[in-house]
Protein backbone atom coordinates (compact mmCIF):
# COMPACT_ATOMS: atom_id res chain seq x y z
CA UNK A 1 0.00 0.00 0.00
CA UNK A 2 1.00 3.31 -0.93
CA UNK A 3 2.10 5.58 1.62
CA UNK A 4 0.05 8.94 2.89
CA UNK A 5 1.67 12.14 3.31
CA UNK A 6 -0.16 15.06 5.50
CA UNK A 7 -0.39 16.36 1.87
CA UNK A 8 -2.56 13.54 0.53
CA UNK A 9 -4.70 13.72 3.84
CA UNK A 10 -5.87 17.13 3.06
CA UNK A 11 -6.42 16.06 -0.99
CA UNK A 12 -8.36 13.20 0.12
CA UNK A 13 -10.27 15.77 2.56
CA UNK A 14 -10.89 17.74 -0.43
CA UNK A 15 -12.12 15.29 -2.64
CA UNK A 16 -14.86 13.98 -0.29
CA UNK A 17 -15.99 17.50 -0.08
CA UNK A 18 -16.11 17.55 -3.59
CA UNK A 19 -17.43 13.80 -4.28
CA UNK A 20 -20.88 15.53 -1.50
CA UNK A 21 -21.11 18.05 -3.90
CA UNK A 22 -21.38 16.13 -6.91
CA UNK A 23 -23.70 13.27 -6.79
CA UNK A 24 -22.64 11.52 -3.52
CA UNK A 25 -24.09 12.23 0.07
CA UNK A 26 -21.78 12.64 2.91
CA UNK A 27 -21.26 8.79 4.07
CA UNK A 28 -20.43 7.73 0.98
CA UNK A 29 -18.42 10.53 -0.02
CA UNK A 30 -16.16 10.06 3.41
CA UNK A 31 -15.96 6.04 2.88
CA UNK A 32 -15.05 6.38 -0.72
CA UNK A 33 -12.42 9.27 -0.29
CA UNK A 34 -10.86 7.80 2.82
CA UNK A 35 -10.53 4.48 0.89
CA UNK A 36 -9.56 5.81 -2.12
CA UNK A 37 -6.94 7.72 -0.33
CA UNK A 38 -5.48 4.68 0.88
CA UNK A 39 -5.31 2.45 -1.87
CA UNK A 40 -8.46 0.47 -1.58
CA UNK A 41 -11.08 0.23 -4.40
CA UNK A 42 -13.79 2.92 -2.65
CA UNK A 43 -16.86 1.19 -4.93
CA UNK A 44 -18.17 -1.33 -2.94
CA UNK A 45 -18.15 0.80 0.45
CA UNK A 46 -19.46 3.90 -1.06
CA UNK A 47 -22.49 1.42 -2.26
CA UNK A 48 -22.63 0.01 1.19
CA UNK A 49 -22.98 3.50 2.76
CA UNK A 50 -25.94 4.50 0.41
CA UNK A 51 -28.22 3.68 3.05
CA UNK A 52 -26.81 5.79 5.60
CA UNK A 53 -26.80 9.40 4.17
CA UNK A 54 -29.00 12.12 5.63
CA UNK A 55 -29.24 10.26 9.52
CA UNK A 56 -30.26 6.57 8.33
CA UNK A 57 -32.60 6.80 5.08
CA UNK A 58 -32.81 10.17 5.01
CA UNK A 59 -34.49 10.30 7.99
CA UNK A 60 -32.42 12.70 9.59
CA UNK A 61 -33.16 10.91 13.17
CA UNK A 62 -29.55 9.24 13.70
CA UNK A 63 -26.19 9.89 13.43
CA UNK A 64 -24.94 12.21 10.76
CA UNK A 65 -23.88 10.20 7.41
CA UNK A 66 -20.47 11.73 7.47
CA UNK A 67 -20.05 9.45 10.57
CA UNK A 68 -21.13 6.47 9.05
CA UNK A 69 -18.97 6.85 6.30
CA UNK A 70 -16.36 6.69 8.81
CA UNK A 71 -17.64 3.76 10.74
CA UNK A 72 -17.87 2.02 6.95
CA UNK A 73 -14.50 3.02 6.46
CA UNK A 74 -13.06 1.64 8.88
CA UNK A 75 -15.26 -1.79 8.31
CA UNK A 76 -13.54 -1.99 4.96
CA UNK A 77 -9.97 -1.62 6.06
CA UNK A 78 -10.37 -3.54 9.30
CA UNK A 79 -13.56 -5.77 9.56
CA UNK A 80 -14.08 -9.19 10.14
CA UNK A 81 -14.20 -11.48 7.27
CA UNK A 82 -15.20 -14.64 9.22
CA UNK A 83 -17.24 -15.25 12.37
CA UNK A 84 -15.06 -14.89 15.47
CA UNK A 85 -12.91 -13.27 14.63
CA UNK A 86 -11.27 -10.43 16.67
CA UNK A 87 -12.55 -6.75 16.19
CA UNK A 88 -10.61 -5.22 18.71
CA UNK A 89 -9.38 -2.35 16.34
CA UNK A 90 -12.31 -1.39 14.25
CA UNK A 91 -14.07 -0.95 17.72
CA UNK A 92 -11.18 1.32 18.85
CA UNK A 93 -11.13 3.24 15.70
CA UNK A 94 -15.04 3.45 15.76
CA UNK A 95 -15.16 4.53 19.51
CA UNK A 96 -12.26 7.05 18.73
CA UNK A 97 -14.36 8.33 15.64
CA UNK A 98 -17.27 8.88 17.23
CA UNK A 99 -15.25 10.48 20.19
CA UNK A 100 -13.47 13.32 17.95
CA UNK A 101 -16.78 14.09 16.25
CA UNK A 102 -18.87 14.65 19.28
CA UNK A 103 -16.11 16.69 20.94
CA UNK A 104 -16.01 18.85 17.65
CA UNK A 105 -19.64 19.22 16.89
CA UNK A 106 -21.09 18.70 20.33
CA UNK A 107 -23.55 16.23 19.16
CA UNK A 108 -23.44 13.10 16.75
CA UNK A 109 -27.17 13.63 15.47
CA UNK A 110 -28.13 14.60 12.05
CA UNK A 111 -30.90 16.91 12.59
CA UNK A 112 -29.72 18.31 15.43
CA UNK A 113 -26.56 19.52 13.32
CA UNK A 114 -28.63 20.33 10.00
CA UNK A 115 -31.11 22.73 12.46
CA UNK A 116 -27.93 24.19 13.83
CA UNK A 117 -26.49 25.28 10.51
CA UNK A 118 -30.14 25.98 9.27
CA UNK A 119 -31.26 25.91 5.83
CA UNK A 120 -29.27 28.42 4.01
CA UNK A 121 -25.85 27.16 4.84
CA UNK A 122 -26.64 23.34 5.86
CA UNK A 123 -24.89 21.89 2.32
CA UNK A 124 -22.13 24.52 2.47
CA UNK A 125 -22.05 23.36 6.32
CA UNK A 126 -22.25 19.91 5.79
CA UNK A 127 -18.94 19.91 3.21
CA UNK A 128 -17.01 21.15 5.71
CA UNK A 129 -18.11 18.35 7.95
CA UNK A 130 -17.10 15.79 5.71
CA UNK A 131 -13.90 17.09 5.08
CA UNK A 132 -13.20 17.15 8.22
CA UNK A 133 -14.48 13.87 9.57
CA UNK A 134 -12.15 12.41 6.24
CA UNK A 135 -9.39 14.36 7.48
CA UNK A 136 -9.51 13.35 11.35
CA UNK A 137 -9.82 9.70 10.32
CA UNK A 138 -6.74 9.86 7.65
CA UNK A 139 -4.97 11.36 10.93
CA UNK A 140 -6.14 8.49 12.95
CA UNK A 141 -5.41 6.09 10.99
CA UNK A 142 -1.42 7.56 10.13
CA UNK A 143 -0.53 8.79 13.61
CA UNK A 144 -1.86 5.62 15.32
CA UNK A 145 -0.26 3.53 13.01
CA UNK A 146 1.96 1.54 15.79
CA UNK A 147 -0.85 1.27 18.27
CA UNK A 148 -3.04 -0.32 15.58
CA UNK A 149 -0.67 -2.92 14.66
CA UNK A 150 -0.74 -4.29 17.93
CA UNK A 151 -4.45 -4.71 18.36
CA UNK A 152 -6.11 -8.23 16.90
CA UNK A 153 -8.38 -8.44 13.89
CA UNK A 154 -9.11 -10.71 11.18
CA UNK A 155 -7.47 -8.39 7.91
CA UNK A 156 -3.42 -7.61 8.46
CA UNK A 157 -2.59 -4.19 9.55
CA UNK A 158 1.14 -4.80 8.65
CA UNK A 159 0.69 -4.34 5.15
CA UNK A 160 -0.60 -0.63 5.68
CA UNK A 161 2.21 1.59 5.69
CA UNK A 162 0.78 5.39 6.76
CA UNK A 163 3.09 7.91 8.00
CA UNK A 164 2.70 11.55 8.93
Amino acid sequence: MKTITATERQTASHKAADYFGNGFHCAEAVAAAVLEAVGEDPSEAAAHATAFGGGFGRTFEEACGALSGAFIAIGHLYGRRQPGGGWDLPAKLGAEIRQRFSDDFETTHCATLRQRFGQELQMAECRQLVKKVTATLLAMLTHGHDNLSALPCDRPVGNRHIEA
